[in-house]
């Protein structure tokens, strides 16, 4: 690791710590009925639309828990597609309200993601560089998505720890599994990446929007 980096990011870690948006360890709820008996009124809220779309675009840690998140999903899902973002909404610790995604049973999520035949879900992760990360069973969009984002100038490739394999995780709960795309900092939440999140959404839709892309669905 780059010396010169590393303090910035233990900073940076820290301050993310302070604000309550990322915890040390774990998970304090282990499902949405447990969340939700704990939590007080206005602690999240849930915003979503089914358009009868066979995708479903999800951010089940936006608002204040992994910022950037929900606005990213709305963008992608447009008019078009499906969304769903379960958003913190507390002044602090909005990491307390994060439920991993092998274990979020939100019912209206999983009722949305049981009737889609493909869900994308968007996460954020902590690295250096505007970078999208994949994961997920649908590898040949895994694939699909890393060429499109590469050739437009946005560094994507499958994340070496977050694989979001496994039927448990909620981007395989549709009918063809899905996809989990992991985004750093700078690409979800810089004041100066704007024209890159622009592309990344721009990249997204079209692969998604392109029927041959999506052969079998």
């Amino acid at each position: 690791m780059n010396r010169r980096f590393q303090p910035m990011r233990q900073r940076l870690t820290a301050w993310l710590r302070q604000k309550g948006w990322i915890r040390q360890r774990g998970d304090r709820y282990g499902s949405f009925a447990s969340l939700e008996r704990h939590e007080p009124d206005g602690a999240f809220s849930i915003a979503y639309a089914d358009r009868g779309s066979p995708i479903t675009i999800m951010a089940i840690h936006g608002g204040k828990i992994e910022p950037g998140t929900s606005s990213l999903a709305k963008q992608i899902a447009g008019d078009t597609f499906n969304y769903y973002c379960f958003n913190g909404q507390k002044a602090r610790h909005n990491w307390d309200l994060h439920i991993t995604s092998t274990a979020f049973d939100e019912p209206v999520a999983m009722a949305l993601a049981r009737r889609s035949s493909v869900v994308l879900t968007l996460h954020g992760c902590m690295d250096r560089g505007a970078i999208a990360y994949t994961g997920g069973d649908h590898l040949e969009l895994c694939q699909q998505l890393e060429r499109q984002l590469n050739n437009d100038g946005i560094e994507s490739r499958p994340h070496p720890v977050f694989h979001g394999r496994g039927r448990d995780n909620i981007c395989n709960r549709g009918q063809q599994g899905g996809v989990q795309l992991e985004l750093t900092p700078r690409l979800r939440i810089c004041p100066f990446a704007r024209r890159k999140r622009r592309t990344f959404v721009n990249s997204v839709r079209k692969i998604l929007s392109d029927s041959d892309s999506l052969d079998g669905l």
